[in-house]
């Protein structure tokens, strides 16, 4: 990567909005240059639909209890944020962009890769569409191809091959605002599968060539890999939502007593669970408990496991790189914690499966271990690596503190 590192003790913040949870971290950048978790907070996510703001008054209050929590954790004010954003308006195309180095030819410096990905991200878009990231695939330089990293070399013309990464321009607004009306500044918006990829994908991974699934609540985003660099980019309106769903209608359910069920007895492989292994659960109804039998849950999720594992299939066949993949597929989200998932989804893909999650790149006297933190914390490792890219002007903050009982004043009636 050609962008500019951290400088010690900055701070470097990350927003993850889901469908099910808002995940905020603080960090800061020690004199080694690593980072360093010093404040966490989650909340329950509230006004989003498969990774989609539907209600940003909701969806404001969610993220500011996530926030309040990190900041109180940490000790320290989160004045920016690296912010994950997914759903499916986003799509990607490749572009180029090309810089000039003189007739006399000159070292490539880290600003003539950006003003080249710069020029490959300027692309003519329609009025409702905005650009949301540009990440480099490889760099020619004069006749010289698939170079990862051209600064320093002496060259002529130096040109990009990139990913360029579009949304619609509502949903990113509605988005923004949500974390503009928390008075937190947007470092840069990153698309959730890439910020999971900063993470967990390990560097023989990457060179080999591998696919990234985050399977969250409402979405499941693919990003492609390709000599180190994402090539295509989709997210599935699929997630585990579907399968707390399926549950809930089948048992007959509340939907919390359906996740809570999956989360504590779920399992992709009904083989794999005792025949006569039973549970309590809830149940509507006026006893408002019923007796499940644990391989009929596993029944019922592995009919939706399976569609979900033959989407993925059929997108990486779909963008013509299925190839050009022999590390397989690494899932992480959420979702991925699902027992028996990955040995579903090798068998049913014939590809080398594997859960992804965090590699330990970034320090935490938190638990961020799980699946669920990936993005987060490869939010983190974004900004460390690639800096801010600021999408708005900074925004009036509101005082500590005052975030969530301000939204709830907003709830009281106006007296005359």
């Amino acid at each position: 990567m050609t962008g500019a590192t951290s400088g010690a003790n900055e701070t470097i913040n990350a927003l993850d909005v889901g469908t099910s949870k808002v995940v905020a971290l603080i960090s800061q950048v020690d004199e080694r240059g690593q980072l360093k978790v010093i404040g966490a907070g989650r909340s329950v996510s509230q006004g989003l639909r498969k990774g989609t703001v539907i209600n940003t008054t909701d969806a404001t209050a969610a993220i500011a209890k996530a926030i309040e929590e990190a900041e109180r954790t940490a000790g320290v004010t989160m004045e920016s944020a690296y912010v994950s954003i997914s759903g499916a308006h986003i799509s990607a195309i490749g572009s180029k962009g090309v810089v000039d180095l003189g007739k006399n030819g000159r070292r490539v410096t880290a600003e003539d890769c950006q003003k080249a990905l710069d020029q490959a991200g300027g692309i003519a878009l329609p009025h409702n569409r905005e650009m949301i990231n540009v990440v480099a695939r490889q760099y020619k330089l004069d006749d010289k191809e698939g170079i990862d990293n051209p600064v320093g070399s002496m060259g002529y013309r130096l040109e990009v091959e990139a990913t360029v990464v579009t949304g619609a321009s509502s949903n990113i607004q509605n988005l923004t605002n949500c974390i503009l009306d928390n008075g937190v500044r947007i470092s840069d918006l990153v698309l959730e599968p890439l910020a999971s990829a900063e993470a967990v994908l390990s560097r023989e991974e990457l060179s080999a060539g591998v696919v990234l699934v985050d399977i969250g609540a409402g979405t499941a985003g693919v990003a492609i890999y390709i000599d180190k660099a994402p090539w295509q980019t989709h997210c599935l309106e699929v997630g585990g939502q579907y399968l707390v769903h399926d549950v809930s209608s089948v048992l007959r359910m509340s939907q919390e007593s359906a996740e809570a069920l999956i989360r504590q007895f779920g399992h992709a492989l009904p083989e794999r669970v005792p025949v006569d292994a039973e549970v309590r659960a809830g149940a509507f109804g006026q006893e408002g408990q019923q007796v499940v039998r644990r391989r009929v849950l596993a029944e019922i999720i592995n009919a939706r496991a399976e569609e979900l594992a033959d989407l993925i299939l059929s997108e990486v066949k779909r963008s013509g790189y299925d190839g050009l993949t022999p590390a397989g597929v690494v899932l992480t989200g959420g979702v991925a914690q699902l027992p028996g998932l990955s040995d579903l989804s090798a068998t049913r893909m014939r590809w080398p499966v594997r859960i992804g999650q965090p590699n330990g790149a970034v320090a935490s006297t938190f638990d961020l271990n799980s699946p669920e933190y990936a993005a987060a914390v490869g939010l983190l490792l974004w900004g460390l690596h690639r800096g801010a890219k600021p999408r708005n002007l900074e925004p009036v903050r509101p005082g500590p503190g005052k975030r969530i009982l301000d939204y709830f004043k907003s709830l009281l009636p106006i007296s005359s």
